[in-house]
């Protein structure tokens, strides 16, 4: 296996919170903000997010998000530490149906509880149906076993806590949603309680035995693979794992995709799978560099574009004004280099997933519109028209930071529905079932 990198811990812009509960050992920040401060900083959200979102009713129901607006504001009272200002805000976050868009965790106010001590909650869950659970990934040394459910953390309720964390989850879907709480919970629950010296972590097996764990944050993890980028070979199969393309990260990708492909080379594969089903996106240059090795065929992965002009883009729409929005036919026509070492020239195919969002459904969709590959899977829980190049602004009082796209993206071939992105094969089970199905699949193709 080839690995190169960790994989970051947050690629989606992805922020949920809840109501607080009360629990001692919580590291707060020392700074203060009162409630006309807060309100404040709610007017300056609400007026920067119409100033720079293209065209919120793509995703959002504006009169409700005004309605919800002034909802929050006329709900303050007293004052916050800014753990307490996200949660009396991000309230809002699910109105926006968009993973784009939310107010942010304060990240940095998480990392200082755990540098001064307070537990990180280590064990790998899983949300579906209200109920959470010990996910599929937890390690085989720990007390605890996948599919326990958990009934109780610290002695609050895990229903009542997921239930708190959702409702205030931001995302396209509810299947989104539930995606990013699982991925990042750790954070979703210093936020809903404050953090704590240990977890006790209270579970019912199927047989509908309980009982009370403390996690030991040696022994109960995940074994899901912390790196970026993979290459595995099962017999004729090569499994090209993608988990993020992140802009900075696009030198080091080149050579991972170098190295790889010169491996596949060597390995003789007959088959290609591309596993997207954990990509939160980032830049189009580095899944161009991918494309590359797959196909030599001219593509854009856009037909369609509107944007609010900003210094950035305006050379881009000439005539154009900074702050005006403009909607266009727009194709961003991308033309692989003739011959490249190493394309692979066998059977293809494009695993998605709750977890594929932004560029990575650009690159599905693209793959899908020109037929470059099939796309399989459980399908994307975000849309396959997605928005993007998401702007960040820091809230003047809590310092706290929100999130918006200026560009609406349209797919190739140019179907505007809010749909997700439907896979080509329909696929379910867990990553590595899906993945067998996809080599059955396409060893019968071979032939």
């Amino acid at each position: 296996m080839i690995k190169l990198l960790p994989k970051s811990a947050a690629i989606l812009f992805s922020v949920a919170t809840s109501l607080v509960f009360t629990q001692a050992c919580a590291q707060e920040p020392a700074e203060t903000i009162t409630a006309d401060a807060l309100r404040a900083d709610v007017q300056e959200w609400r007026n920067w997010f119409f100033a720079t979102h293209p065209d919120p009713s793509f995703s959002v129901d504006v009169d409700l998000l005004q309605a919800r607006f002034a909802a929050v504001a006329a709900s303050l009272e007293g004052e916050y530490s800014r753990r307490e200002a996200w949660l009396a805000l991000s309230i809002l976050n699910p109105v926006f149906n968009d993973g784009h868009i939310a107010i942010r965790a304060p990240q940095n106010d998480y990392d200082a509880y755990i540098a001064a001590g307070g537990a990180d909650f280590t064990l790998p869950v899983a949300f579906e149906g209200g109920r959470l659970t010990v996910a599929p990934s937890v390690s085989p040394d720990s007390s605890f076993e996948a599919g326990d459910e958990i009934l109780a953390i610290n002695g609050h309720s895990a229903t009542e806590i997921a239930g708190r964390i959702m409702q205030r989850m931001n995302g396209d879907t509810g299947g989104l949603r539930a995606y990013l709480l699982e991925t990042r919970f750790p954070l979703y629950l210093w936020t809903v309680t404050g953090g704590g010296e240990s977890w006790d972590v209270n579970v019912a097996r199927p047989d509908g035995h309980q009982r009370t764990i403390r996690i030991d944050p040696v022994r109960d993890t995940s074994v899901e693979s912390n790196d970026r980028w993979t290459l595995e070979f099962r017999d004729v199969t090569a499994v090209l794992t993608i988990n993020t393309f992140m802009p900075d990260l696009e030198e080091a990708f080149g050579e991972f995709l170098d190295t790889s492909f010169a491996a596949i080379a060597e390995h003789d594969a007959e088959n290609l799978i591309i596993d997207l089903s954990q990509n939160g996106g980032g830049a189009h240059q580095l899944s161009d560099r991918l494309f590359a090795y797959i196909t030599d065929q001219r593509y854009t992965p856009l037909s369609a574009v509107t944007a609010r002009i900003v210094a950035e883009n305006q050379a881009l729409i000439p005539g154009s004004e900074i702050g005006q929005v403009v909607s266009v036919p727009f194709a961003q026509w991308v033309e692989p280099p003739a011959e490249l070492d190493n394309r692979f020239d066998g059977n293809v195919a494009i695993l998605v997933g709750p977890g594929t969002y932004s560029q990575a459904i650009v690159m599905a969709v693209t793959a899908q519109d020109f037929d470059i590959a099939p796309v399989a899977g459980p399908g994307t829980e975000g849309r396959a028209n997605s928005t993007g190049q998401v702007q960040l602004y820091r809230l003047a009082n809590s310092g706290l930071e929100v999130a918006a796209p200026i560009y609406i993206f349209i797919r190739p071939s140019g179907d505007r529905s809010s749909a997700p992105v439907v896979p080509d094969i329909p696929l379910s089970g867990t990553r590595d079932e899906q993945i067998s199905q996809l080599i059955e699949r396409l060893g019968h193709q071979g032939n």
